[in-house]
């Protein structure tokens, strides 16, 4: 049987199309959706296209989600209100998304439920919640409705533990405070959700963590009670996932459509260099912290949109000007909007920003030299074809 003109021409121009990423050929535009929490949000994906601009780039984002979403809410949304926040994945001209992997309590896989909390309305049907079913059921969905598209892994890192345990201790300090005072309840929870920790009392618990121990230790699941895992934002979790992932969608992996944005070894490997003193000024990366979990305006929110930049456009991110990150003004959510490439409403949490760690031409060019040297023979990056 002959092929006519016509299907062979669309035939060899979708090959074209997807051998073009498969061979790893310059990418030079990036429609991406970002699906997660405030850790995605900490790349400020608003600077983003502006960012993927000075190196001569083009990109379209926008981001959807809440704050300490989990994968498996999203999951649960898309499923429940079909027409509502998360429509949009399916619509347009989307060819990336971004999912952000939780773990913890929705445990990295075979974790079917018919609720995941006490007080939710129970589901018809066991559900598994875990991250991997949770991630994979959304890259079905993704690259049903959008043939040739990428999907990333969006990489979390660990937090500070003691860092958690000082805020709560202060928040009930602060709770008591203000009724004592006679405020209303409202306003008691609205002050005492912002009161974070200052940097001078975050200073002391960024020289006692170990970044490295938190990264490289062991997942450890707890099946009888899920809220008691430990690790799940390390590296044999990560890694764990993309295995799952990459064995579930092999024509994708193949493909090299499939890819994790490796965070939490970038960071490894920055501190490192920061305790060899190699990036003076900064003891270790847990400077880059702002709570003990999100990071601080500035070096640290560069250093996650450096890193996704280099994975997707798989280009060194040497050429990148981070200007933009070190003006606080350029983060406030008025400013945000005025930025091109983004599509809906850019938000940023202001109490998140913290202290502005500066970004000076050294200290770039320590961390983007870091970045390409992990993400260039990395594993999961699919940038260097002889790793997979």
């Amino acid at each position: 049987m002959k092929t006519s003109p016509l299907i062979g021409s669309i035939v060899l121009a979708t090959a074209l199309c997807l051998g073009a990423v498969a061979r790893g050929e310059e990418i030079e535009k990036v429609n991406l959706f970002y699906l997660g929490n405030s850790f995605s949000e900490n790349s400020l994906p608003a600077f983003q296209p502006s960012l993927a601009k000075s190196a001569g780039k083009e990109m379209t984002v926008t981001m959807s989600g809440g704050a300490g979403w989990q994968t498996w809410m999203i999951v649960d949304r898309m499923i429940s209100d079909p027409e509502g926040k998360f429509k949009a994945v399916f619509e347009g001209d989307w060819n990336a998304v971004a999912i952000q992997h939780f773990g913890e309590h929705p445990l990295l896989q075979d974790n079917p439920r018919t609720s995941v909390f006490d007080s939710s309305k129970p589901w018809p049907q066991p559900r598994d919640v875990s991250d991997f079913a949770s991630a994979s059921w959304i890259i079905e969905k993704f690259m049903a409705a959008h043939p040739g598209g990428r999907a990333f892994i969006y990489n979390s890192w660990p937090g500070i533990p003691a860092a958690g345990d000082f805020r709560k201790r202060v928040q009930d300090e602060t709770r008591k405070s203000l009724e004592n005072q006679g405020l209303s309840r409202e306003e008691v929870l609205k002050r005492v959700k912002e009161r974070k920790p200052t940097l001078e009392e975050m200073i002391p618990l960024m020289k006692e963590f170990n970044y490295e121990a938190a990264w490289l230790a062991k997942y450890a699941p707890n099946r009888e009670n899920p809220d008691l895992s430990e690790h799940a934002h390390s590296r044999d979790y990560v890694w764990s996932l993309m295995e799952l992932l990459k064995n579930k969608h092999p024509q994708l992996w193949a493909e090299r459509r499939l890819a994790l944005i490796p965070h939490g070894d970038v960071f490894l490997a920055l501190d490192r260099k920061m305790r060899a003193g190699q990036l003076p000024g900064i003891e270790n990366v847990a400077f880059f912290s702002r709570d003990g979990g999100h990071v601080r305006a500035g070096l640290p929110r560069y250093t996650l949109a450096a890193t996704c930049f280099a994975v997707m456009f798989r280009e060194n991110p040497a050429k990148l000007d981070y200007s933009i990150y070190n003006d606080l003004k350029n983060y406030e959510n008025e400013n945000l909007k005025k930025l091109p490439g983004y599509v809906g409403k850019p938000y940023t949490h202001q109490p998140d920003l913290g202290v502005l760690l500066e970004i000076t031409p050294e200290r770039a060019k320590i961390v983007n030299d870091t970045i390409w040297e992990v993400v260039s023979e990395h594993p999961y990056t699919q940038i260097n074809p002889a790793r997979n």
